[in-house]
């Protein structure tokens, strides 16, 4: 093809300056071609060319170069070359002229570039370094062009050496060559000593990448006689990638064959997600990296995607989840991660506010909008939070799932009722282990132990559970009970005797029996007392219990009175009766 041979179509007329024998028809061409999938559409290539003096062509010359067609049809290139005379050549042409001539020493190596601009295939455009300009024996440099616009740039070891107006930005379908060249010998008997090349690469995405894969080129120039066999192979060097060598007893068959495949490793660093991963990937391929949003951890954690950090060409680094890759050499991307903990604050009454997802180790505000309602009769209001917090707001430090309930507490009245379902009042109450008032305020949504009440300062034994329930007031059952009493004389006739009970709990009461002679003690506790009645130096002793009557029989004084009469008159009747006896007695008369 003609991009490949264009160095020789025009015979580098330079080279014809030098006399070469009449009849010299041979352009020997070896080396390799970038593949297209990995170097076309470029803006530029470059190569490293090792620099082997002398080479001791004695027919023809020696030259080692990268080049390509552009898209117009154009052709640049740029390497060095060997000539094998000394003398002078034409130096710094351009299609108005050429400005000087070089002295060049035969065997020397110099740098040159060389361009054929659209439809100029024969004229010599371009220029040659200082004798001796292409460096070392066994050292290499680096030979490169790029463009900016139409306008295209050679550069020798990173210095810009020269440019040309080529009419195209781009090289379209055509890619870079590295090639050695016999040009213009008659024989094919010449040795060439191998020169090494590395890292053939064209100018894409903003930089120089090695092609992805190259083949093989042994072969002749345009316009060569091809009767004589080509003697001047290619192989890659020491297994290494893009790292070949071209002159004489180095193979033949690789013409046209593949040389290397470049290949690229993409490591996935990821704590969560499942997206770690290692895998090999053609070069200057575009693989898509992706990482999920949000990824669950655990119960009421989660990790959320806070970005990449690349390292290696064509990696990338920023916040975005989906992001195509330019596989220009190894990259490792690893996935940044935030672990986030969720907040519950929840209330079976009123609004909660701060639920929600918070970063380790943030604070996390929570609070409960409204304290206090009423509710079918009932005062409910904000006791504090399950954690401890007595406050209506809190704040807590975020290192895991927090979950906060808002406790409340509701009014109960508790109303007690005796034996007989008469409401009773009481004092206090024994609930959950605590002594509480009577309207005591209770956990909401929780069963609260009843288990005693005071009553007239005793402590009565209840067994209850208070749960809450649509009614404000509770009635609680006390064993209650009435204690009656009756006092009497032997006639069974009321006395105002005097009774002293002691009640079995504790406590004790005085009560008189008045004139009705009953004492009728209303709601006693545990139902019965022990009772001691007095009256007028006389006692006795009754147990009253469970509402039933007892009582107790005195001599009154008016029964003593009554006693005296009637024992009075009874000694009066009898001795009345013995004496009107005696009185009818004749023994008795004397008569």
């Amino acid at each position: 093809m003609r991009r490949y041979r264009l160095f020789s179509v025009a015979a580098l007329l330079l080279l014809l300056l030098m006399a070469y024998p009449a009849g010299a028809q041979y352009w020997f061409q070896s080396g390799v071609r970038a593949a297209s999938l990995s170097a076309s559409q470029n803006g530029g290539a470059s190569v490293q060319i090792q620099t082997i003096t002398p080479q001791n062509v004695s027919s023809g010359s020696a030259a080692f170069w990268v080049g390509e067609s552009l898209s117009n049809g154009a052709f640049l290139q740029v390497g060095y070359t060997i000539f094998n005379r000394t003398g002078n050549v034409p130096n710094d042409c351009t299609p108005t002229g050429c400005a000087s001539r070089q002295q060049v020493v035969a065997g020397n190596a110099e740098w040159f570039y060389e361009y054929f601009p659209a439809g100029n295939d024969s004229s010599f455009f371009g220029s040659i370094g200082p004798d001796g300009s292409a460096g070392a024996n066994g050292t290499f440099m680096n030979y490169s062009f790029y463009s900016q616009g139409d306008t295209w740039y050679f550069e020798v070891n990173g210095t810009v050496v020269g440019s040309a107006n080529l009419g195209a930005s781009t090289s379209g379908p055509y890619t870079p060559t590295a090639l050695a060249e016999i040009a213009n010998t008659s024989t094919a008997s010449a040795y060439l000593r191998p020169v090494a090349f590395a890292n053939l690469s064209a100018y894409r995405y903003g930089a120089f990448l090695p092609v992805q894969n190259a083949y093989g080129v042994v072969g002749y120039g345009t316009g060569s006689e091809t009767s004589l066999r080509n003697p001047y192979g290619v192989k890659e060097l020491d297994s290494r990638v893009n790292y070949f060598e071209v002159g004489s007893g180095l193979p033949l068959s690789t013409n046209g064959t593949q040389m290397w495949t470049l290949g690229y490793r993409l490591t996935v660093v990821s704590q969560y997600g499942k997206i770690a991963s290692r895998a090999s990937y053609m070069a200057y391929s575009t693989p898509t990296l992706y990482a999920p949003s949000v990824v669950g951890i655990g119960p009421g954690a989660r990790a959320v995607f806070a970005g990449w950090t690349g390292s290696g060409r064509g990696s990338y680094t920023g916040a975005s989840q989906s992001q195509q890759l330019l596989m220009s050499s190894n990259i490792t991307e690893t996935a940044n991660w935030q672990v986030e903990y969720f907040v519950n604050a929840s209330s079976q009454y009123g609004t909660t506010s701060g639920s929600g997802w918070y970063r380790n180790g943030s604070t996390a505000t929570y609070a409960i909008t409204n304290t206090s309602f009423v509710r079918n009769g009932k005062l409910f209001r904000f006791s504090g939070w399950s954690n401890g917090n007595s406050n209506y707001t809190g704040m807590q430090r975020v290192t895991g799932p927090v979950s906060v309930t808002a406790d409340w507490q509701y009014r109960q009245v508790l109303a007690g009722t005796d034996a007989y379902g008469r409401g009773i009042e009481i004092g206090a109450a024994v609930i959950n282990g605590s002594i509480v008032n009577s309207t005591p305020f209770l956990g909401a949504g929780v069963v609260s132990e009843l288990t005693g009440v005071y009553y007239k300062g005793l402590l009565l034994s209840v067994s209850q559970n208070i749960t809450q329930n649509s009614t404000p007031t509770v009635s609680i059952g006390l064993p209650v009970y009435d204690v009656y009493l009756k006092t009497t004389d032997i006639f069974g006739l009321p006395v105002n005797a005097t009774a002293m009970m002691q009640f079995e709990g504790g406590g004790s009461e005085v009560a008189y029996g008045g004139a009705s002679g009953t004492i009728n003690v209303t709601d006693v506790p545990y139902g019965y007392a022990n009772v001691t009645f007095s009256y007028f130096g006389q006692s006795q002793h009754v147990i009253a219990s469970s509402g039933k009557q007892a009582g107790a029989a005195f001599v009154s004084p008016l029964d003593i009175l009554l006693i005296a009469l009637v024992l009075s008159a009874a000694i009066t009747l009898i001795s009345w009766v013995l004496r009107h006896e005696r009185d009818q007695d004749p023994e008795e008369s004397g008569e």
